[in-house]
């Protein structure tokens, strides 16, 4: 049946007014928690503690800055994705005027230092994996997450508005990215609070691949459902089920490492992931939203961040990202050519299969 003009006028009304309510939260923080450059522990959110650093702009203090909120993986601290070259190297980003803010993973217990450890096997209460609550648990545990961003998601948007209250930031330019798990979490935080992040950088992340009524598939299964058909768009544990049928404005880079961009969770269970199937799954459906702009990355360096120049694809990425602020035409964007070492393409992949 086709809509009236007015009945679709209305429609098109409820779905934006709650997403430029929410884009425009007032800043606010925990009351008497003061954020500060540096480690900032005892963040209260939802009955736990929290932790996040900071690393404020250098230069030009007139000009707003835009946000970097970077994740690290299952086994590398938050400290090393901030200032370790083969980690990240993200505080580095702060020379070029962005705002760093990283959060810390809830299993290391505010420890900025804390690597693997606790971090490092599966999640509990309907989670998949425990470094970041990235992805709802195959069971039915999981399926109370099918509609429910989850506490980390909101955790970075509340930890970025309190910083907001003592930093004026670009508002439009909040960006969120991460190697690994925390590349699915990227996932997750673009899939269910676009309406929030101007866009992201997912970083060999998962999409946990599932069927179209929301029911998991085997990883092998999964990896044999992408390759059987790499143009479809899949529904995925990693976001709301089913997935939205519109996104707000974002753009994202999606990065695959390759063919070594793969990981192997030892002993009995030996390779437990494909970031081949993820990151072409995940493209898919980014490609597919007309409000998004989706720019697809290959690259040679395995499961880890980008190796090759680190610092200078950073740099590229990041100001790709910010190019193209909130609300902004995806026809205005223009790609520039990343670093070498790297082939980056509008659109989805079709360099996999």
């Amino acid at each position: 049946m086709r809509r009236s003009g007015s009945g679709a006028a209305l429609a098109l009304t409820l779905l934006i007014a709650p997403v430029a309510a929410a884009a425009h939260e007032r800043p606010a923080c925990p009351e008497g928690f003061e954020p500060q450059a540096g480690l900032n522990k005892d963040f209260e959110f939802e009955g736990q503690k929290r932790a996040f650093i900071v690393v404020p702009p250098v230069g030009d203090t007139d000009r707003l800055p835009p946000v970097w909120v970077p994740m690290s993986g299952t086994v590398e601290s938050a400290n090393w994705n901030l200032h370790v070259l083969r980690s990240g190297n993200n505080a580095k980003l702060a020379e070029a005027g962005f705002m760093v803010i990283a959060p810390i993973r809830q299993c290391a217990e505010q420890d900025p230092d804390l690597a693997a450890g606790a971090c490092n096997g599966p999640g509990s209460n309907g989670w998949n994996w425990n470094p970041w609550n990235d992805g709802r648990a195959a069971g039915p545990e999981g399926d109370k997450w099918r509609q429910d961003a989850g506490p980390d998601a909101r955790f970075f948007k509340a930890m970025v508005g309190c910083v907001a209250t003592r930093w004026k930031l670009d508002r439009k330019r909040y960006y969120i990215g991460g190697i690994s798990a925390g590349g699915t979490m990227t996932n997750r935080a673009l899939l269910f609070d676009s309406h929030f992040w101007a866009g992201g950088m997912p970083i060999s992340g998962e999409w946990y691949v599932g069927n179209d009524d929301g029911s998991p598939l085997s990883f092998n299964d999964a990896r044999a459902a992408v390759a059987a058909d790499p143009k479809k768009v899949f529904q995925g544990r990693v976001g709301p089920h089913p997935l939205p049928a519109r996104l707000g404005p974002e753009i994202v880079i999606t990065v695959w490492g390759g063919e070594k961009d793969l990981w192997d969770c030892g002993g009995a269970i030996g390779l437990c992931a494909d970031y081949r199937p993820s990151t072409q799954a995940a493209s898919n459906y980014f490609s597919s939203q007309p409000n998004v702009v989706h720019v697809a990355c290959s690259s040679t360096h395995g499961h880890m961040w980008p190796q090759i120049g680190t610092d200078a694809f950073n740099l590229w990425a990041l100001r790709t990202l910010a190019s193209h602020p909130k609300g902004s035409s995806p026809e205005s964007f223009r790609l520039t050519p990343p670093p070498d070492g790297y082939a980056c393409k509008i659109g989805r992949f079709e360099d996999h299969y």
